[in-house]
């Protein structure tokens, strides 16, 4: 599994160098500037904490290490702990950029993202992390890119949800998804049944990749 890890360090250290580049970017526009596009930059940040992962290009290093004849099981979760890793990274950089901007922001001083909503956007992250893992199984065509775009779609529309809900914290309508987290019975559901669907999506990504046929 070591072995796996030393092979995706450059798209770890790579994902990591980005999301440090981007934090430092945004957090200090928001302190030096008046300028509102760095806080639109802030509240795009957990969406961009869920593309990262999901992008992750582990497919090919994967499809190289069963060529060169490393066993499918280590390549399987080497390959889900390195994009397991990613997520997580992303996470902090979310927490990290909104809780460094908090304050100096223009149209609105602070939002805070606890445990709770955090735990809700590793859900969304985790659902598109696995259908991205997916869809690598699958050969190119419709059926692969129904699997991504699926799988997109639904994770950025339930971070958009959870975004406003954020934003018009002011709105009767929205009573009812307040607290954005998952001590609300609401958001617990909506981030369990994303977190289950990510578990069935991980199993048939498992069982596809058993038959998977490696070209080189």
């Amino acid at each position: 599994m070591l072995k796996m890890l030393v092979l995706y360090r450059r798209l770890l250290l790579g994902a990591l160098g980005a999301m440090a580049v981007y934090v430092a970017i945004v957090v200090a526009g928001v302190w030096l500037t008046d300028l509102s596009l760095f806080e639109t930059y802030v509240f795009a940040t957990p969406l961009v904490s869920m593309a990262l992962p999901a992008m992750f290009g582990g497919g090919t290093m994967t499809n190289l290490a069963l060529g060169f004849g490393a066993p499918r099981r280590i390549c399987f979760w080497g390959w889900q702990l390195a994009a397991l890793l990613i997520s997580v990274l992303c996470l902090a950089m979310t927490w990290l950029t909104f809780t460094l901007a908090d304050g100096k922001m223009v149209e609105r001083e602070s939002i805070t993202w606890d445990w709770g909503s955090m735990a809700l956007l590793f859900a969304g992250c985790v659902f598109a992390l696995q259908g991205s893992i997916l869809s690598h199984t699958m050969e190119k065509g419709w059926r692969r890119s129904l699997t991504l775009t699926a799988a997109w779609i639904l994770s950025f529309a339930f971070l958009m949800v959870v975004q406003v809900s954020f934003l018009l914290d002011d709105e009767p309508l929205f009573d009812v998804l307040r607290p954005v987290g998952i001590a609300n019975p609401v958001w617990l559901a909506a981030g369990g049944g994303f977190l289950a669907a990510a578990l069935v999506l991980g199993v048939i990504a498992r069982i596809r990749f058993a038959k998977l046929v490696v070209s080189l």
